[in-house]
């Protein structure tokens, strides 16, 4: 009762009632400025934040102080038989009294308004300040198809690649959308897999909308663990608009809560919580999309809500075997990981054998694992597989984008078939032209099949959909490495290996890079760092007989032969093109051709292969692998 009372008497209560009065309408005054400013929404954060370091100072002030006479004068610390007032008294009377000295009652200048307006002050300066500062990064972020990428290294690293980038200097249009990553609130981290299928079901739904230019999945998953607020992230994906969200899994029942946020401002638009019994969750993403699209002020067209069923499974089993398969797909990882995505694919299709993107799912994975991994023989059965199922996607959705980039995806990889390719991806590009996988793959075959410009155009729109996924940077540096513009290929190969330094074949391709720019030695580290053994080997064969060592080159060339035989018959080929060995390269190619190795859709424009053009043999091959 007694520190109450010296309180009391000392005015504590009154200045602490003052303070919390005009702090409550500097964060009033600070609310609307920052709307008019269009500040970041952490801006007022940092405002409450130096208003509530700024309280204890002030009632501290207080208890050392008194207010009298409009001035703030020491208390005095009198003796418990000393009367307070004629003490107080004869201490203003030292001070000169009530007339005159520091401010009697005419002409005194209360200081707590100056004390609240100098708080007032420095806040607005931290309002210009942060809003200065605002459009940098505000701490530390967090996140061709035979590529591989090891899962987690592949997402921390682009989650710091992210972190170190800068914002886009392009506009940002105001129909843009980055959908990221939905958390994961059921408690079970093996649920990861449904909140963000649900996220890229969402992200698929407004892809389809006329108009919506929405970011990748790639780039989106690299604000996973991301600290940064939405206008940074806003600000380094381009867009205008941010969906976020959580999903909470339990039983069977589902709830799902999403809010449209502005990335300028940080205000939310829209919000809304679903929850369903895991049986509506596909209504649930149609629903969540549209209620997006209205508050886009766009237009979600009935074509468009029939498109975003195409190909999908009313079954949820068969969905949850999907979203899992295709976690496992995306991660690019070694045979295993394939192989544990095709068991998810296949679950999804025993569930539901109707389900047109399980099929493309399986058809994706089957020719990858041929691709990659499997020898001449046993790929030829993975490959007549892959094809099987991508025809059956089409069969069942012929309208289907994923489904057609898959069938063409198998053809030019199983079958060699560049024509029937053509077509299936042409078809892919009429129904999903603004989704940055499909445009990779359309833009990756056209640059193989002699079209360098349209491939290019297509990646460079893809990288404008997903400019943090190292695949579209590789593409690119692929791209330009086609069409014999080296310095150009290098900083864009350069670019994938920093997103993502575990990228398999990356130093590949570098080390190639600058072995036609003359750059040897970089060239040999570049070799010696890389992953895959066979692009190790037909490296350092290359590179050694470039510096004439050729021992060295020969023991290299005889080591990818003894591990790799025809499964590595392309990169022979190269090897011995560049030793000189022009007769022993063109029949390497022909053995290629023989076994359908798929490094042939690398060889009308494959700088490694320039010694042999002039060579008449080597015009035949060149026929073969030509569209029409």
């Amino acid at each position: 009762m007694r520190f109450y009372e010296e309180a009391r008497r000392r005015g504590v209560f009154r200045v602490a009632a003052a303070y919390l009065v005009i702090a409550w309408l500097v964060l009033e005054v600070g609310h609307v400025i920052s709307m008019i400013l269009e500040l970041p929404h952490v801006t007022m954060k940092v405002l409450l934040g130096a208003l509530v370091l700024g309280f204890p100072l002030v009632v501290g002030l207080s208890w050392m102080f008194r207010i009298a006479q409009g001035n703030w004068d020491p208390h005095l610390d009198l003796p418990e038989s000393d009367p307070a007032a004629p003490a107080e008294h004869k201490a203003h009377e030292g001070n000169g009294g009530h007339g005159g000295g520091h401010g009697g009652g005419g002409g005194g200048v209360d200081p707590l308004p100056i004390i609240m307006g100098v708080l007032t002050l420095g806040a607005l300066v931290l309002l210009f300040v942060n809003r200065s500062l605002g459009e940098g990064d505000k701490g530390g972020d967090g996140h061709g198809e035979a590529s591989s990428v090891a899962a987690p290294a592949a997402e921390t690293s682009v989650a710091a690649a992210v972190a170190a980038s800068k914002p886009v200097t392009a506009p940002v249009t105001s129909n843009s959308i980055a959908v990221l990553p939905f958390d994961n609130l059921s408690g079970d981290p093996g649920q990861a897999f449904f909140s963000d299928g649900m996220a890229e079901e969402l992200r698929g739904a407004l892809a389809s909308v006329p108009g919506l230019q929405v970011a990748a999945r790639t780039s989106s998953n690299a604000f996973r663990d991301t600290k940064s607020d939405v206008a940074t992230i806003g600000a380094k994906l381009g867009v205008a608009y941010a969906l976020e969200g959580s999903v909470r899994r339990s039983g069977k029942v589902v709830r799902i809560s999403a809010q449209l946020i502005e990335a300028k401002t940080g205000f939310e638009r829209w919000s809304h919580t679903y929850d369903r019994q895991l049986q509506d969750v596909f209504a649930i993403q149609s629903e969540i999309a549209k209620q997006v699209t209205d508050a886009l002020k766009l237009q979600l067209l009935p074509e468009d809500a029939a498109r975003l069923a195409m190909g999908a499974t009313q079954s949820v089993p068969a969905h949850d075997a999907y979203l899992r398969g295709r976690q496992q797909y995306d991660l690019n990882g070694d045979e295993a990981v394939y192989r544990a995505a095709l068991a998810q694919f296949d679950a999804a299709i025993a569930a539901d054998p109707g389900y047109a993107a399980a099929h493309a799912g399986r058809a994706r994975t089957l020719a990858a694992i041929a691709a990659q991994f499997d020898d001449p023989a046993k790929a030829r059965v993975d490959f007549a597989a892959a094809e099987a199922a991508a025809q059956r996607a089409v069969a069942l959705a012929p309208d289907l984008a994923d489904a057609q980039s898959a069938l063409g995806y198998v053809l030019q990889y199983a079958k060699l078939d560049l024509a029937g390719a053509a077509r299936a991806y042409d078809k892919s590009m009429q129904n999903g032209g603004d989704d940055a996988d499909i445009l990779i793959r359309y833009g990756l075959f056209n640059v193989r099949a002699g079209d360098t410009a349209k491939g290019v155009a297509a990646l460079e729109k893809a990288l404008a959909r997903d400019r943090f996924n190292p695949r579209v940077w590789r593409a690119l540096g692929g791209a330009y490495y086609a069409a014999h513009r080296f310095a150009d290929a290098l900083p864009r190969q350069r670019e994938a290996l920093r997103l993502s330094p575990g990228l398999v074949g990356g130093q590949f391709d570098l080390g190639n890079s600058l072995l036609m720019l003359g750059r040897t030695a970089e060239a040999k580290a570049a070799y010696a760092a890389e992953r895959q053994r066979w692009g190790k080997l037909a490296g350092t064969a290359m590179v050694e007989a470039r510096l004439d060592n050729k021992v060295g080159a020969a023991a290299a060339l005889k080591a990818l032969i003894a591990e790799f035989g025809d499964s590595a018959i392309y990169q022979q080929a190269q090897v011995l093109a560049q030793a000189g060995d022009k007769a022993g390269a063109i029949a390497a190619l022909n053995r290629a051709l023989a076994v359908g190795d798929p490094g042939l859709l690398y060889l009308r424009h494959d700088p490694l292969l320039d010694p042999l053009r002039s060579e008449a043999a080597f015009k035949p091959l060149l026929e073969r692998f030509s569209i029409g």
